[in-house]
C-alpha cells in the first residue's frame, strides 16, 4: 500500500509543473511575442514606394509570375535581348505568395503582402529562437535569446520590408526544424515521437527550396551527425550509438530525399549538393558500420584504439573525397566567396573583418557586445557538455547541436560579409544562454528570496539594454530607409520617362547594379542587358566601355539589341571597381596589397561654390580665382599631370607632385559646375564624358564620335538617359564655293556633302544610307546617297555624296543594315525540352528548336546560331592573384551556322521551330585557338551560343533641321 502510494505521488510528479514554473513559461513566452511583435514593427517601418535593396526588385517579379504560373521557369527581363531561365529555388517565392493567398482575405493587395513578409519571417524567427533556447538550457536563455535577435542589426539586415532574399526564410523555417529535431531525440512517447520527427523531416526539407545557400542546413545536421556518432562510439556507448543510428539516420535519409524532389519542378535549386550530402552521407553510413560490427576483426577495447579508427576512417574518407571532388571540397559554396574579379568588387562577398562584425552585432555603437555575448555562450555550453560527457557519461543532443550550429555559423561569418546575417541566429542563441546561465546560476543560489530576486533584477536590467537602447536607434534607422535611392536621385523620374517613352520590346543598360531597377514592373520594366543575378560576364564589357577611352573601348551593343544607356553620376563612388574591371588598374591600385598599401581613389568630383571647386569628405580644395588653379589636399599643395577646362577646351600642363615630395598622377577636369579629380588611368573614361560632359580623350576627334552614338534624350537628378545607336553622323561638311566647311544645318536645294560616321563597335557591312524628308514628323520623301560595301568600325571614314533636299522640316539620316532583331518571350525549347537561351545547343547536338520572339515591326528574318566568347587577358602580373595584376576584357561575336531562312515575323509575338545543328568542334577549336594565343593569362568569363534574328534594319544616325542639328 505504500508502495502504491510513493509510485502514485512519482507519477503525479512528473506529470504535474509547480505552478512557479508555468508562471515563468506563460511569462516569458508573452515577453518574447512582445519582443517579436516589436522587433516586426521595426523591420516593417521601411516598407515604402518601392524596395531598398536591389535584387528584392528581382525577386517581386519572380513572386508575381508564381502567383501567375505556379512553378516559372523563365524570366524575360534579363540579359536582353534573351531572358534568362530563373536560376533561384521557387521555394523562396511560394512561401510568401501562399503568404500572400492567407492575408489577402484582410484586403492586402501584392505589393503589401510582399512587404509584410520579410518582417513575418523575423518575427518567426525570434519564436523560432525562444524556442531552441530552452530546448538547449532553460527558459531564460530561450527568452533572452529572442529578445536579442529582435533587435539585432544582423538579424534585421535581411528581415526588413524591402529585403526579400531567401536567407531569411530559410534560417527561420531551419531554426524551427533544429527545435522539432531535439524534441524527435528527446521525446520518450512513441507517438509524439513520429509526430516530431515528421515535423522535422518535413520542415528540414522544405527549408532547402528557399535559399541556394541552404546546404548550410544540410551541413550542420550532417556535422552534428558525424560528431555524435563518434563521440558514442569512442566513449563506447554502442547501445545509445545504435540508438541514434537507428533514429537519427533515417530521418536525415528523408530530408535529402524531400529535398532533391524538390529540385525535379525546381522549387529547390540544390540538386548537386544534395548528391554530395548522399555521398557523403554513406560515407558516415559505412563508418557506423565499421563501429558497429567491426569489433570482430579491430581493437576496440578502450577510448584510444577507438578513436584511432575513427582518426584512420575520417582521413582515408576526406582523402577519398578529395580525389573525388578535387579542391573545390573546400570552396563547395565558393559562389559566395570573391572567386572572380567581378565578385572582387562586390561588396556583401568581401572578407568579414572586425569592424563588420562590431556594426552588426553592436548595440548603440559598434561595440560587437553581442558577438562577445554570444562567445561566453558557446563556452558555457562547450563546458557543459564536455562536464556532462566526461563526468557524467552523458551525451546530450541539445549541447553538441548548439555547439555545431555555434561552430559552422562562425566558419561562414568569417568568409564573407554576407554570412553576418547568417550568424546572427547563432550567436543569439549563444547569448540567450550567457543569460539563461547567470539567471539561472543566481535562482539555484541559497541565498534568501529577496536577495536572489534582486540580482535577478539586477541582471535582467543590464540585459534589457540591449533591446531598449539599439531598438529606438534600430526605428530610426529603418525610417530613413523608407526613402530610396530611387526616389532621391533622379533614377525614379528617368526609370518612368524609359516606360513611358519607349517601345514595349526596347533593351537598356547601365552599370549592372541598377539592373533590377530598369527591369521592374514598379519602374522602367525594360529588359535589361546586365543585373545583379544575371549575364555576369558582361558586366566586364561594361566596365571596358566606362573605364575607358577610344577604339579599346568600343564594345558591340549591337550584339545585345542595346537601345537605351543610363549613366549615374554617382557611379564616381563605384568607379575603382569599374575600372578594376574594365582593365585600368590593377588589383593593388583598386584595393590596395594586404596592408592597404597601394589603393588609389580613380574619380572624385568637386562641386563648384563661387571661385572654389570642393569636397569636403576628401579634404581637396580647388582655387581657381586670380586666373589660376590651386589644389589643396589636406594641408598639402598638389599640382596634377593636367587642369582641362570645358568648354574652352584649355589646358594647363603640371608635375604631377605635393609639396611633400610625394606623386600626385591625377588630372583636373573644370567645367562652369563642378570638378572632377581623375586617376591619370582613367583620365579621359568615357564616364567622364558621359557623367560630367568632359570631352577627355587620348584620341582626336573620338569625343565627338562618341556623342553621335550616344545622344541625350532625358536627364534627371543624377541620372542622364542617352539612345544608342551603333551608326552616327558626329561631322558634316558641305562643299561651299569650292572649301568644305562644317554645317549644322541643310536646307531644299542641292548639296556636296562629306559625312563623318562614327561606327560604333561594329563594321558597317552591305549597307545604304538613306536621307528622310520629315515634314510634321511623317516622312514625305526616301533619298537613297550613298551604298557603304565595309567600313571598319576601328578605322571609319568620310562618305561624300550628292543630294537634292526638298522642302522639309528636318532630314533624317538613316542607314540600313543587316542587324539582330526581336527578344525572346519565352524560354527556347530544343525537342520539347526547355533549354537555356544563351546555352541553347551543345557541340555536335541538333534537334528541333521551338522559339517564341517579338518584334516591334513586321520583318522577314534569317536565323542564325551566334557565338559570344566573354575573355579576360592579363596584361600585368606574374598570376592572376598577384595585386599588380591587370585584366583586359574581350569580347568575340561570330555566326556558327544559319538555321532558317526568309522568317516572316510579325509585329508582336511570334512563334518560330527550326530544325538546327551546332557543329562539332566549333566552340572547343576556338576555346582552344584562345589558350594557345594567350596561356595561363586567360580568363574565360563566359561562352554563349545563342539564337538570333537577323533581318534590315533602320538606323538613325542623325536629325537635322534648318536652323540647328536635332538630337
Amino acid at each position: 500500500m505504500v508502495k502504491t502510494q510513493i509510485k502514485e505521488k512519482k507519477k503525479d510528479e512528473k506529470v504535474t509543473i509547480p505552478l512557479p514554473g508555468k508562471i515563468k513559461t506563460v511569462l516569458a513566452f508573452l515577453v518574447v511575442l512582445a519582443f517579436a511583435a516589436y522587433g516586426f514593427y521595426i523591420r516593417h517601418l521601411t516598407a515604402g514606394k518601392y524596395f531598398s535593396d536591389p535584387d528584392t526588385f528581382y525577386h517581386f517579379e519572380i513572386y508575381k509570375l508564381v502567383l501567375k504560373e505556379g512553378l516559372p521557369r523563365y524570366y524575360p527581363m534579363a540579359d536582353a535581348p534573351f531572358g534568362s531561365l530563373i536560376g533561384e529555388p521557387l521555394g523562396l517565392y511560394i512561401l510568401p505568395a501562399i503568404f500572400y493567398k492567407i492575408i489577402s482575405i484582410f484586403g492586402y493587395n501584392e505589393l503589401e503582402a510582399f512587404l509584410l513578409w520579410p518582417p513575418f519571417v523575423g518575427f518567426l524567427s525570434v519564436i523560432g529562437v525562444y524556442l531552441l533556447g530552452r530546448k538547449v538550457l532553460n527558459e531564460w536563455a530561450g527568452m533572452w535569446g529572442a529578445i536579442i535577435l529582435s533587435v539585432l542589426t544582423a538579424n534585421f539586415s535581411r528581415t526588413f520590408s524591402g529585403n526579400a532574399r531567401g536567407d531569411g526564410p530559410f534560417m527561420m523555417l531551419f531554426t524551427f526544424s533544429a527545435v522539432l529535431m531535439l524534441y524527435y531525440l528527446t521525446e520518450e512517447n512513441k507517438n509524439k515521437k513520429i509526430i516530431w520527427g515528421t515535423l522535422f523531416v518535413l520542415l528540414a526539407g522544405i527549408s532547402t527550396a528557399a535559399w541556394n545557400g541552404s546546404p548550410f542546413g544540410l551541413m550542420v545536421l550532417l556535422g552534428f551527425a558525424s560528431f555524435q556518432t563518434i563521440i558514442l562510439f569512442i566513449f563506447g556507448k554502442i547501445n545509445e550509438l545504435r540508438e541514434f543510428i537507428k533514429e537519427y539516420y533515417p530521418a536525415y535519409l528523408g530530408i535529402l530525399a524531400i529535398s532533391y524532389l524538390l529540385t525535379i519542378p525546381g522549387i529547390g535549386k540544390i540538386g548537386g549538393f544534395v548528391r554530395f550530402a548522399f555521398e557523403v552521407f554513406l560515407g558516415l553510413v559505412f563508418l557506423a558500420i565499421v563501429m558497429l560490427y567491426g569489433g570482430k576483426y579491430l581493437n576496440y577495447s578502450d577510448k584510444k584504439h577507438r578513436f584511432a579508427v575513427v582518426a584512420v576512417i575520417v582521413i582515408a574518407g576526406f582523402a577519398g573525397a578529395y580525389i573525388y571532388v578535387g579542391p573545390k571540397l573546400f570552396t563547395l559554396m565558393g559562389g559566395a566567396y570573391q572567386s572572380t574579379q567581378v565578385y572582387e568588387t562586390v561588396q556583401e562577398l568581401a572578407k568579414t573583418d572586425w569592424g563588420d562584425v562590431k556594426v552588426y552585432y553592436g548595440v548603440e555603437k559598434p561595440n560587437g557586445i553581442v558577438f562577445f555575448l554570444g562567445l561566453v555562450g558557446a563556452m558555457i555550453v562547450t563546458a557543459r557538455y564536455l562536464y556532462k560527457l566526461f563526468k557524467d557519461g552523458r551525451r546530450p543532443h541539445e549541447e553538441l547541436f548548439a555547439i555545431t550550429f555555434y561552430v559552422m555559423s562562425i566558419y561562414l561569418l568569417w568568409t564573407a560579409a554576407r554570412f553576418l546575417f547568417l550568424a546572427s541566429y547563432a550567436i543569439a542563441l549563444m547569448s540567450g544562454v550567457f543569460a539563461g546561465y547567470v539567471l539561472e546560476t543566481v535562482e539555484k543560489m541559497k541565498e534568501s528570496i529577496p536577495i536572489k530576486a534582486a540580482l535577478g533584477g539586477v541582471i535582467a536590467i543590464m540585459l534589457l539594454l540591449i533591446p531598449l537602447t539599439h531598438g529606438p536607434l534600430l526605428a530610426q534607422s529603418a525610417k530613413s530607409m523608407r526613402t530610396t535611392e530611387i526616389e532621391t536621385s533622379g533614377w525614379e523620374d528617368a526609370l518612368k520617362w524609359l516606360r513611358e517613352n519607349t517601345p514595349e520590346y526596347s533593351t537598356a543598360t547601365s552599370w549592372w547594379d541598377y539592373g533590377y531597377w530598369i527591369e521592374s514592373s514598379l519602374l522602367g520594366q525594360r529588359r535589361a542587358s546586365a543585373d545583379g543575378g544575371h549575364a555576369r560576364d558582361r558586366d566586364h564589357i561594361l566596365a571596358l566601355f566606362l573605364a575607358r577611352d577610344g577604339n579599346i573601348s568600343e564594345v558591340d551593343f549591337e550584339s545585345w539589341e542595346l537601345n537605351y544607356f543610363l549613366v549615374y553620376l554617382n557611379d564616381w563612388a563605384k568607379f575603382n571597381a569599374i575600372s578594376y574591371l574594365g582593365g585600368a588598374i590593377t588589383r593593388r591600385e583598386y584595393n590596395g596589397d594586404e596592408s592597404g598599401r597601394g589603393a588609389v581613389t580613380t574619380l572624385l568630383p568637386l562641386p563648384r561654390y563661387g571661385e572654389k571647386y570642393v569636397n569636403l569628405y576628401a579634404k581637396v580644395i580647388v582655387d581657381v580665382s586670380n586666373s589660376s588653379v590651386k589644389v589643396t589636399v589636406g594641408d598639402r599643395e598638389c599640382d596634377p599631370l593636367m587642369v582641362t577646362f570645358t568648354p574652352s577646351g584649355k589646358t594647363i600642363k603640371g608635375t604631377g607632385t605635393c609639396s611633400d615630395g610625394n606623386a600626385f598622377p591625377y588630372v583636373l577636369h573644370l567645367t562652369p559646375t563642378i570638378g572632377v579629380l581623375a586617376y591619370y588611368k582613367v583620365a579621359t573614361a568615357n564616364f567622364i564624358k558621359l557623367a560630367f560632359g568632359v570631352p577627355a580623350s587620348t584620341i582626336p576627334g573620338f569625343s565627338d564620335k562618341l556623342f553621335s552614338n550616344f545622344e541625350p534624350v532625358y536627364e534627371s537628378g543624377n541620372v542622364i538617359v542617352y539612345r544608342f545607336t551603333p551608326f552616327g553622323i558626329y561631322k558634316i561638311e558641305e562643299n561651299i564655293n569650292g572649301t568644305w566647311k562644317q554645317v549644322y544645318n541643310l536646307t531644299p536645294g542641292k548639296h556636296e556633302l562629306k559625312l563623318y560616321i562614327s561606327a560604333f563597335g561594329r563594321d558597317i557591312e552591305n549597307a545604304t544610307l538613306y536621307i528622310y524628308a520629315i515634314n510634321n514628323e511623317k516622312i514625305i520623301e526616301k533619298i537613297k546617297i550613298a551604298e557603304i560595301s565595309h567600313m571598319d568600325y576601328l578605322n571609319e571614314y568620310p562618305i561624300a555624296v550628292n543630294v537634292t533636299l526638298p522642302n522639309a522640316t528636318s532630314y533624317r539620316f538613316v542607314l540600313v543594315q543587316k542587324g539582330p532583331i526581336g527578344v525572346l518571350l519565352d524560354a527556347p525549347k530544343v525537342n520539347g525540352e526547355i533549354r537555356s537561351p544563351t546555352n541553347i545547343l551543345r557541340e555536335g547536338e541538333s534537334g528541333e528548336i521551338e522559339l517564341k520572339v517579338g518584334v516591334d515591326k513586321d520583318y522577314t528574318a534569317d536565323l542564325y546560331l551566334r557565338a559570344t566568347f566573354i575573355y579576360l587577358v592579363r596584361k600585368s602580373g606574374k598570376d592572376n592573384e598577384d595585386y599588380d595584376a591587370a585584366f583586359e576584357p574581350q569580347m568575340d561575336v561570330f555566326f556558327i551556322t544559319k538555321i532558317g531562312e526568309n522568317i516572316q515575323l510579325k509585329e508582336g509575338e511570334n512563334t518560330v521551330k527550326v530544325r538546327a545543328e551546332l557543329p562539332e568542334g566549333v566552340i572547343s577549336s576556338y576555346k582552344d585557338e584562345l589558350q594557345r594565343k594567350y596561356g595561363d593569362k586567360l580568363i574565360i568569363r563566359g561562352i554563349r551560343v545563342e539564337p538570333v534574328f537577323i533581318a534590315e534594319k533602320e538606323y538613325l544616325m542623325l536629325e537635322v533641321s534648318a536652323s540647328a542639328p536635332h538630337h
